[in-house]
């Protein structure tokens, strides 16, 4: 008995050193309520003038959080995100263009294009209706 104790007490206590992973706010596996919306053409929303005129290159741009509420729900869907970048490389007059479905993932989508930052533009010219667009499939975000 003593003997099975001490085994005891000794598993026990190398479960103790073992790290505990944190689990965010997503607990589980995601589980879809509904099928995956169709994607716009993305090509047809950018106009001929819009987002020309220097070369962006991101010094920081992470991707929006995948929206607790949206993964518990097992919400799936896309955001088109249209911005423009200053010459000094900030993102201004974040707004979204459209979104499927309609407000799911807005706030994130425009929380994260707006901390975006890019690497100073060359010439003086701001960078108007530049287009970017999140896909929020599966409990995962994908840039498009």
């Amino acid at each position: 008995m003593r003997l099975i104790s001490l085994i005891m007490v000794c598993v026990l206590a190398s479960c103790a050193g073992i790290p505990q992973l944190r689990q965010d706010s997503q607990q589980g596996p995601f589980r879809p309520r509904d099928i995956y919306p169709t994607t716009p053409n993305v090509e047809r929303l950018i106009g001929p003038e819009d987002c020309r005129g220097s070369t962006l290159a991101a010094v920081q741009a992470e991707l929006p959080s995948y929206p607790g509420r949206a993964y518990q729900n097992g919400r799936q869907g896309w955001v088109v995100v249209r911005f423009d970048v200053n010459t000094d490389g900030s993102v201004a007059r974040t707004r979204i263009a459209r979104s499927v479905p309609d407000g799911v993932f807005d706030r994130a989508s425009r929380r994260a294009v707006s901390s975006w930052v890019f690497r100073p533009l060359e010439g003086a010219q701001t960078l108007e209706n530049c287009v970017v667009m999140f896909e929020f499939r599966a409990g995962e975000v994908r840039i498009r």
